[in-house]
């Protein structure tokens, strides 16, 4: 069963668009687990046998000595390869691992599934730090349990439900939190533990029922590699499929038709031998391709490093694991927890920059720098709450309101707005950023995976709902109207009369430029000045990681020309969604602005300023500073109605489409 586990998930990690439901293999491993220490601390308290001190000295030697090794080699290699950003980050990721809080510490963090998750080499832990949680709690319980003489089914029964129960209320509205909480984990691991206690203690099945449930078990388990996807809401219900196949499955027991004929091979039983270590090297083996590589490593690579990670995981197994785990020397346990403590200050000195990295830059720190330069929300925003989401307020003593609704696009303008409203703020409206990261301004869109963007429709609703209130005089609506309405843009869906249409269809992209229009038309019959704000100069020439070339196993060098971005291509790839909302102002009577007007020439953007440093953090969003200094063109936004009549459209120095 563990080989089940352990090569579902490395299947996924290397070819995700493939074996799309392979991360639940994790969830295999979390009911196979429950199963294991419960049968084994229940059965030593039925002999008086079990200790406490005991139980944690064998999970110091069962867990602490392939962990050691691979946080070793990841921040041997990371010191060799990362640049300082990474480095800190995988310094922070050591530490957590090492103290098993890797969930806690990503539940704060991108998610699983974010494109990000590729270079965090240490991501994986994360499932270490629930199922050490559970060991920290659970031996605990049990021998409370077995003192007090208390009923073991009904104690195990209510934490599961309550877990269950947190999983299935959070996953619609936290899903970060239902994938990270241990709270919300347990009960998988709980499944594991009543199947130990009804094979200790209750009747054994007969062969019948255990090849019906073997092959029931399997099939759920085959459902749900097959039908379960990284958009989906999960653990939520969709749980229920692995961790109730893996139950059958142990249940069965392994005389068991497909216990018996599939699970007891030999080739099985010895990938199930080395599924730790294999667990813990595959990924940031896979990581450090994608780190190095740039890109998506190719088909040869991504096999390379998995036998790689095969070889290392049966070398770790067969010449440090067993023997640390069978020599009966009692300094075992306090060397490899003091390596433990060891490394995690190495990790925290890391993170905090005590510790640096090797490779050398050569001037290119300039454009290092500027890669995740963000400010928002400021120091001035203040939390607001509408219809049970929070927004971000700066207040003026000005009883009207000027809305912003949309993405990061949106966002990025947080530190002009703040910049102004400290300068003159009472004589501007009050502002509320009704926005979020990846959520597209236009009602009954749905953003792909929900794992990530489970709210993007209440939080749109909600923007608008507000922004139809009576003390909002002014609504600013900007998104990254480019990358959504792109021909090869495929994380959207939009509903309409209760049909979803998926992006990059034409019939959806035409759904959505509707809803937006029916949003534009709604708020200008409230009375409303709408601004559109059409997504300012973007693409790979803006973004910093462009402007430096090198190796990682070398050093760094800033490139010797950066050149800037001729308006023509720009105008040229965007023409479809600028021509769609210029039409839009237009038909509704918005104001449009169009951020090309004062960021280029007639014939070129820049991409650095006069000292040469990057006007951007990545390919679309600017850096805080370039923000205040150049978004002078929504300074009228900021105005109460009365006090400004703007044009429906700006007049454009470069033609808009």
């Amino acid at each position: 069963m563990r080989a089940v586990a352990v090569l579902s998930v490395v299947l996924y990690h290397g070819w995700p668009n493939w074996f799309v439901g392979g991360f639940i293999g994790v969830d295999v491993f979390f009911v196979i687990s429950g199963y294991l220490i419960t049968s084994i601390i229940l059965t030593q308290l039925e002999t008086n046998d079990f200790s406490i001190a005991s139980f944690y000295s064998r999970r110091v030697r069962r867990i602490f000595p392939a962990l050691l090794l691979v946080l070793v080699v990841t921040l041997g290699f990371g010191w060799i390869t990362l640049l300082s950003g990474e480095f800190q980050q995988v310094g922070k990721h050591t530490a957590a691992g090492g103290s098993f809080i890797s969930n806690l510490v990503l539940w704060h963090e991108s998610g699983y599934f974010d494109n990000s998750a590729t270079t965090k080499p240490l991501l994986h832990l994360w499932s270490l730090g629930v199922e050490e949680q559970f060991y920290f709690l659970w031996p605990l319980i049990l021998w409370l349990v077995f003192k007090k003489k208390m009923n073991f089914l009904l104690v195990t029964t209510v934490i599961f439900v309550i877990s269950m129960a947190s999983n299935i209320l959070t996953v619609g509205t936290d899903p970060s939190a239902a994938f990270f909480s241990p709270l919300t984990r347990f009960w998988e691991l709980m499944a594991g533990g009543i199947a130990a206690y009804w094979h200790l203690y209750r009747p054994t099945w007969s062969a019948r029922q255990k090849n019906s449930a073997s092959v029931i078990g399997a099939a759920m388990l085959i459902a749900g590699f097959s039908l379960i996807k990284p958009q989906d809401l999960f653990p939520g219900w969709w749980a229920i499929l692995p961790v109730a196949g893996v139950f059958l499955l142990i249940m069965a027991g392994p005389s068991s038709i497909i216990n018996r004929a599939i699970l007891s091979r030999k080739i099985m039983v010895s990938i199930g031998l080395i599924s730790y270590p294999l667990y813990l090297w595959h990924w940031p083996l896979l990581s450090f391709g994608f780190i190095i590589h740039g890109e998506k490593p190719t088909y040869q690579i991504k096999i390379a490093l998995i036998l790689l990670a095969f070889a290392l995981a049966y070398l770790t197994y067969r010449y440090l694991e067993v023997p640390l785990r069978t020599r009966r020397k009692k300094n075992v346990v306090a060397s490899l927890s003091g390596a433990m403590v060891a490394i995690i200050a190495i990790g925290l000195s890391i993170h905090f920059g005590l510790l640096k990295e090797r490779i050398n830059v050569h001037g290119a720190d300039i454009y290092l720098n500027a890669l995740n330069d963000s400010d928002f929300p400021g120091q001035s925003f203040t939390p607001y709450r509408h219809n049970g989401i929070v927004f971000q307020k700066i207040s003026s003593t000005s009883p009207k309101l000027t809305v912003f609704i949309g993405d990061s696009l949106i966002q990025q303008y947080g530190p002009y707005i703040e910049q102004t409203m400290a300068k003159s703020g009472n004589a501007n409206n009050s502002v509320i950023f009704a926005t979020a990261g990846g959520c597209p301004p236009i009602q009954g869109t749905i953003r792909l995976p929900l794992v990530r963007f489970p709210i993007c429709p209440k939080i749109i609703d909600a923007a608008y709902d507000l922004a139809n209130q009576d003390d909002v005089d002014t609504v600013v609506i900007g998104a990254a109207w480019y990358g959504y309405f792109k021909n090869n843009y495929a994380e959207l869906l939009v509903e309409s009369n209760g049909k979803r249409y998926a992006f990059p269809e034409e019939i959806a992209m035409e759904k959505a430029y509707q809803s937006l229009q029916t949003s534009v038309e709604l708020l200008k019959k409230h009375g409303k000045r709408v601004y559109l704000i059409m997504q300012p100069p973007s693409g790979g020439a803006f973004d910093p990681r462009n402007m430096y070339a090198g190796s990682r196993f070398k050093s760094i060098y800033p490139l010797p020309q950066i050149p800037d971005v001729a308006v023509e291509k720009f105008l040229r790839e965007s023409a479809g969604p600028r021509k769609r909302l210029s039409a839009i102002a237009e038909q509704t009577g918005a104001v449009l602005i169009d951020p090309l007007n004062y960021l280029c020439s007639q014939e070129t953007c820049p991409v650095l300023d006069a000292e040469g440093k990057p006007l951007y953090t990545d390919p679309i969003h600017m850096r805080p500073a370039y923000a205040r200094r150049v978004a002078s063109y929504l300074a009228p936004t900021l105005l109460p109605a009365a006090s400004t009549k703007a044009s429906r459209v700006e007049k454009s120095v470069v033609p808009s489409s």
